[in-house]
């Protein structure tokens, strides 16, 4: 029955589709959204947090989750909860709240399992398959902040937002033609399993997994505070609101090819301490960068471009090392709810934290030094467990 399946990595793409767009969809259609429901600034805050929070807080069930219920109906649950919630979020306001938490609970399950899937498909093609799916989240997060207005404006925004239901029901469809995971066979499986059981302690006794979980997090933390300020820094130097958003756009796309490639670095320790330096390089000549009051063009693309490939590229590295250090499938699931739980939660914090140094402060140096410093705890924890992880990943 060979002929009856679908292409693993193909698979993998469609089911990427879905990680974000649900999500970065709405932003551009703020006005609109607030106008329809009538609400007020922290009432449409609170929508764009809710994902995160879902990320945070369920992510380390959705690991047990996937151990009870197994990962293909763990995946199926999670497209059909996606495209509902999807459908059923624009009617009224209590429907926006309560469809946006399924959203964030729906793509928690995929954030989750789409690491366990790898490691029970396709353990050998991990570095490439997290490559792709890293990418395609860039890819289709970009796509979506360049169509979401113009076919709110041609249609509706309600309709332009269920048009985003679709990638759940392609992905869902695929999913009938997976067939079998393609990894160990069972009696290797079990091996493996007894070899965890005895050598390896559960996810959250492991000093490497916590290490990783707070990169994860830190990085976040950069990640989403940018996207949540980088249009008002851009405007604090006399950038136009137009000008504002292209820059904007170039640091959403620019980090596309650089989370396919950096993946295939988390197989060695020596180019992961290269690669590392790399970020450490981007972070501080990024974020300096906006120290300054230069208007100048050149000098605005520089920070997108920088701080848009350091962010994607650590982004994509902290993923794919959960696959990395994890022992099979069952060991991914529990690594990566536990990685993208703290994670998340520290994400969160982000773009609050951010903005109330800057209502303080008066200015935009505090909430800058602030930003550094935590991009700087990022990179020196992500030594350290480069250090640590030496009986896990080679040298």
């Amino acid at each position: 029955m060979q002929h009856k399946r679908i292409n693993f990595t193909f698979e993998i793409f469609l089911l990427s589709a879905n990680l974000r767009v649900a999500i970065t969809a709405l932003p551009p259609l703020t006005n609109k959204i607030q106008s329809f429901f009538q609400l007020d600034s922290a009432q449409m805050g609170a929508v764009t947090t809710i994902p995160l929070l879902c990320f945070g807080f369920l992510s380390i069930f959705a690991g047990q989750l996937i151990k009870r219920m197994g990962t293909t109906f763990t995946l199926r649950l999670a497209l059909v909860m996606l495209a509902v919630a999807n459908l059923l979020r624009v009617y009224v306001s209590w429907g926006l709240f309560v469809g946006t938490v399924f959203v964030g609970a729906a793509i928690t399950l995929l954030n989750v399992t789409l690491p366990t899937m790898i490691v029970e498909w396709h353990p050998e093609k991990s570095s490439f398959l997290n490559g792709v799916y890293t990418a395609s989240i860039n890819l289709f997060s970009a796509l979506v902040g360049g169509i979401i207005v113009p076919l709110a404006n041609h249609f509706s925004w309600q309709i332009a937002i269920q048009m985003f239901s679709i990638p759940a029901i392609i992905a869902f469809i695929g999913s009938l033609f997976l067939g079998r995971a393609q990894g160990p066979a069972a009696s290797e499986q079990a091996t493996v399993a007894a070899s965890r059981n005895t050598a390896y302690p559960a996810a959250w006794r492991r000093r490497h997994v916590w290490l990783l979980a707070i990169f994860m997090g830190l990085q976040s933390f950069v990640f989403y505070t940018l996207v949540a300020w980088l249009p008002s820094i851009m405007m604090s130097h006399h950038s136009s609101a137009t000008k504002a958003g292209w820059l904007v756009a170039l640091f959403q796309i620019i980090g596309m090819p650089f989370s396919y490639f950096v993946p295939r670095a988390a197989h060695s320790r020596a180019r992961l301490f290269k690669v590392n330096l790399a970020f450490a390089v981007g972070y501080l000549v990024g974020i300096g960068l906006m120290f300054t009051t230069s208007s100048a063009t050149p000098v605005l693309v520089m920070i997108s471009l920088l701080l848009g490939i350091t962010t994607a590229a650590t982004f994509s590295l902290s993923l794919s090392l959960i696959t990395e250090i994890s022992i099979d499938g069952a060991d991914a699931s529990s690594v990566g709810g536990l990685v993208q739980s703290v994670g998340y939660l520290l994400a969160a914090s982000g773009p609050t934290i951010f903005g109330a140094t800057r209502q303080l402060s008066h200015s935009w140096t505090v909430p800058l030094i602030v930003l550094l410093v935590v991009a700087i705890v990022t990179i020196i924890f992500g030594q350290i467990f480069i250090q640590s992880s030496q009986k896990v990943i080679s040298k």
